[in-house]
């Protein structure tokens, strides 16, 4: 008989004392059986929801302590991004202190110093030329980036030239800033040398290009340098200027600085016209360099143009610009390549000597047609001629 059978029979109660005892046994196993098997799951169960609290208080703890450390991550790149960013630009202010800072702007908010410096020191050093634009760039630790308009004002051509400045040194062509080269006034740098040739010669020399000069079609348009046989005082040269103002083109005028007969390393010099090159508003302190821009003297004084009118403006005009210079030290150590101090210290001298002994013109760069200038040179005590360039007329530009 199956056990399913007897367990019918013992609901019944229709088994033996002996079927009921085995019966009751086995039901008792199975209750044992039972209990155990309950016990157990509750623990696992149990387990499980530990667990999964535990896990749970992981994830948290560990979101919040990832947030915090990115925070803290965030914090100290920005912290060390500012630090590195003020020590960069309080270290390159300091470094840059010390040398030639074009950007600078000393003397007017708008205009950068190199603006004023090359316009100096171009009128005073380079003949027949003129500077328009000239701004810079800060690179920072004293290196600086540098451009301008560079203009031939004899046939117009104009050059942009680019260079750098790095701590003092400069980088670019030497020849496209102002410089000490004047080959047409050889005579009166090296006076000492020049003395000893006898008048003989040096009429030999004229006559040359005297007959050069006729050889050329009458309307070519010339750009010479001449020098007088006594220099002038401004009151002449202005008078000379003004008796040929229709057909001499006065560009350049050459200033003794040093006793006659001396030796003279530079020449210095003035346009005596204010239109010429740019015209700003600006201006470099006008108490202490009168006049530094020509074009303030016509601009202050209304007046007819004429009879010794632009005298006090020429003297004023060429004192400044030799004040300027001899106020710029750095400037002129870096554009004039002045790195032995020789320069400056010719600035504070030439600046002394027309102070005490006044403007003196010993020559002048001109423009003129062939024939007109024939006549000026035939007209006037001049001891030598040097042509510089010829243009097949003045309309050619």
């Amino acid at each position: 008989m199956s056990f399913k059978d007897l367990l019918d029979k013992y609901n019944y109660g229709n088994l033996s004392e002996e079927e009921i005892k085995l019966i009751e046994e086995e039901l008792d196993k199975y209750k044992s059986i039972q209990n155990y098997l309950s016990e157990g799951h509750d623990i696992d169960f149990e387990k499980d929801n530990v667990q999964a609290n535990v896990n749970n208080e992981t994830t948290i703890l560990e979101k919040t302590a990832n947030n915090k450390l990115r925070k803290t991550i965030l914090s100290t790149i920005s912290i060390t991004f500012l630090i590195l960013f003020t020590v960069y630009y309080v270290a390159s202010s300091v470094v840059s202190s010390f040398y030639y800072n074009p950007s600078q702007k000393t003397f007017d908010q708008y205009s950068e110093d190199l603006y004023f410096d090359l316009r100096a020191f171009t009128e005073l050093n380079s003949p027949g030329y003129t500077i328009t634009t000239a701004p810079s760039k800060n690179l920072g630790f004293g290196v600086y980036n540098i451009s301008f308009h560079r203009t031939n004002l004899f046939n117009d051509e104009r050059r942009d030239v680019n260079a750098k400045i790095k701590r003092n040194i400069l980088i670019g062509n030497l020849q496209d800033f102002p410089n000490d080269y004047h080959l047409g006034f050889m005579e009166i740098m090296y006076s000492d040398m020049f003395k000893s040739d006898p008048v003989e010669t040096q009429n030999e020399k004229k006559n040359e290009v005297i007959n050069y000069i006729k050889e050329l079609n009458p309307l070519s348009y010339i750009s010479a340098n001449v020098i007088f046989k006594e220099d002038l005082s401004i009151e002449d040269f202005t008078k000379l200027k003004e008796k040929y103002s229709d057909t001499i083109k006065f560009k350049w005028a050459g200033v003794r600085t040093i006793s006659k007969g001396e030796r003279v390393y530079s020449l210095s010099g003035f346009n005596p016209n204010y239109f010429d090159g740019s015209i700003t508003n600006d201006s470099a302190d006008k108490d202490k360099y009168p006049y530094l821009q020509l074009f303030d003297y016509i601009s202050e004084h209304r007046g007819p143009i004429g009879d010794g009118f632009m005298e006090e403006g020429y003297t004023k005009h060429f004192i400044s610009l030799l004040r300027y210079a001899s106020d710029r030290p750095k400037s002129v150590k870096v554009l004039e390549s002045d790195y032995g101090g020789v320069k400056i210290e010719y600035y504070k001298n030439a600046l002394n000597y027309v102070e005490k002994n006044g403007i003196n013109i010993y020559g002048a760069l001109v423009y003129a047609e062939a024939r007109d200038l024939l006549e000026f040179i035939n007209n006037e005590k001049i001891t030598t001629i040097e042509i510089n360039d010829v243009l097949p007329s003045k309309y050619i530009n």
